[in-house]
């Protein structure tokens, strides 16, 4: 699976469409659509300064919401990323009457696999991708294993988006093989995707790419950003 991480609203509603449809047109999988939050403690200096754009411009987790349903008639996969309090604030039920059937998971890099459940419990109808990370061991498979998504989300650097990577580091494969050995879902690696030699390698061991920060470098600029859509396929 490849996908195109987007910060909603950046640099203003109209071109973040533009942005999105350039995507879905290139023949990406999915899109990771960025829910623009004051304190965006994942992302690197590129993402988080189109957020903090995006909100000057008055993008809300309303509006944002509103722009994903009018893309109902795209065939592409469509992820939330967003922080856990964007949902309490809203309110999980809210949240899922507004986007269930639209999107097919919701990220949220600052929600613990193990927290997951809460949202449930509250009311989330929508599937939490799960985390794993150089860190996850063999016991964290269960909470991986538990979740709806058909997606895992790896996170192969240590670090905020944008930071380097090598996807041929032994401790990094090692943790890929574990994880294809205790779950089906399919594994995304994320951070450190920039180049197509990064998005093949990817593809090669592990299931997917998305790539976040050199998108949205080019996002101002939706001629650049096609250029560089067509450079990694």
């Amino acid at each position: 699976m490849r996908g195109i991480y987007l910060v909603a609203g950046y640099p203003d509603e109209n071109r973040f469409m533009e942005s999105f449809r350039a995507v879905d047109r290139a023949g990406f999988d999915f899109v990771e659509i960025g829910i623009p939050f004051n304190d965006p403690i994942a992302d690197g200096p590129v993402i988080a300064r189109a957020i903090h754009e995006a909100l000057a411009g008055g993008a809300t987790p309303g509006n944002v919401m509103k722009n994903i349903r009018s893309l109902h008639d795209s065939g592409i996969k469509k992820y939330a990323m967003t922080y856990a309090n964007v949902i309490y604030a809203m309110g999980p039920e809210k949240f899922s009457d507004e986007m269930a059937g639209v999107l097919s998971g919701v990220i949220v890099p600052d929600l613990p696999n193990r927290m997951a459940r809460r949202f449930y419990d509250s009311g989330l109808r929508i599937p939490v991708v799960p985390f794993a990370t150089l860190e996850t061991r063999e016991t964290d498979i269960d909470l991986i294993n538990g979740s709806e998504s058909e997606i895992l989300y790896f996170v192969g650097v240590r670090g905020i988006t944008g930071s380097a990577g090598n996807l041929d580091s032994p401790e990094l494969l090692d943790k890929i093989k574990i994880l294809k050995a205790y779950t089906s879902k399919k594994i995304i690696i994320g951070f450190g995707i920039k180049t197509k030699n990064d998005a093949d390698r990817a593809l090669e061991i592990g299931d997917g790419f998305v790539v976040g920060t050199e998108a949205v470098r080019r996002q101002k600029n939706t001629g650049e950003l096609k250029d560089y859509l067509r450079s990694l396929l």
